[in-house]
């Protein structure tokens, strides 16, 4: 087994900042207050005090769907401009107050009928990290949707699942990235600096920063080796994805969640 490789990653000078997040407010809140702006649901909704790590204070909580009443129980934001064949990532923090799946899709809307395509589901009570690549399959008259799944119950009791820090990014050029490599970041989250450590190798890669806005806030660009510390320098308590590109092709998008000090 090769030696490990160490190299310190002090990514700390700005760069312009651009953009590539397609969904409107996915942290729920405004400064310190509430807010659900861009989003529209089918059975009930409502923001709550309650957040992951590095998520402010504020998520949504979305009803269960029940057979005998309303159903199905989403929360959904309409995303018209996405690119048809492209490929997009779609994560974001969720927990079930009970057994009930509950999770993230990508979604088609027609005539007020959402259709889900590709998600994932969690039935923690503990706040759990979805992460989903698909793209969206559009047919005549369809509208793209972010669909949050809020379970469902066959009692009269619905339940609820919980959501935060909600990102959809296009990842061009995206391949594989599981087969790649095995990513470890350790701790996560942390106050000032973590480590990464990939099993392959990287040779002259570049790491991008952007926040859950998805606004570019960093970059470094020739990191070599296996094993690197990362820094969280000047950037604010939150939660931060990391991607990674080689030979112009991404190998990586890792999620990090800084605390306050």
């Amino acid at each position: 087994m090769s030696e490990l490789k160490y190299i310190a990653l002090f990514i700390c000078a700005m760069t312009t900042i651009t953009s590539f997040a397609q969904v409107i407010n996915g942290s729920f809140e405004n400064g310190s207050s509430s807010d659900l702006s861009g989003w529209e649901w089918t059975c009930n909704a409502a923001s709550v005090e309650d957040a992951p790590p590095g998520g402010g204070s504020w998520c949504i909580k979305v009803a269960g769907g029940n057979v005998k009443g309303c159903f199905p129980g989403y929360a959904y934001q309409k995303i018209p401009t996405v690119t048809v064949g492209q490929t997009y990532t779609l994560s974001g923090w969720v927990h079930t107050e009970s057994s009930r799946p509950v999770g993230l899709y990508f979604g088609t809307i027609h005539k007020d009928t959402i259709t889900t395509l590709a998600g994932d589901t969690t039935t923690s009570n503990t706040w759990t990290q979805l992460s989903i690549q698909s793209n969206f399959t559009l047919s005549q008259g369809d509208t793209a949707v972010v669909v949050l799944f809020g379970g469902i119950a066959a009692g009269p009791f619905q339940g609820f699942g919980y959501f935060d820090l909600i990102s959809l990014q296009e990842t061009t050029g995206i391949y594989a990235i599981e087969d790649h490599s095995t990513w470890k970041v350790y701790p996560n989250p942390f106050s000032s600096e973590t480590i990464i450590q990939s099993d392959i190798p990287l040779n002259d890669a570049s790491i991008s920063v952007y926040d859950v806005n998805g606004q570019l806030v960093r970059e470094e660009k020739h990191i070599s080796g296996e094993h690197w510390s990362f820094s969280r320098c000047d950037l604010r308590a939150g939660v931060y994805i990391l991607r990674v590109m080689e030979n112009e092709t991404i190998v990586g998008l890792l999620r990090v969640a800084i605390l306050n000090p």
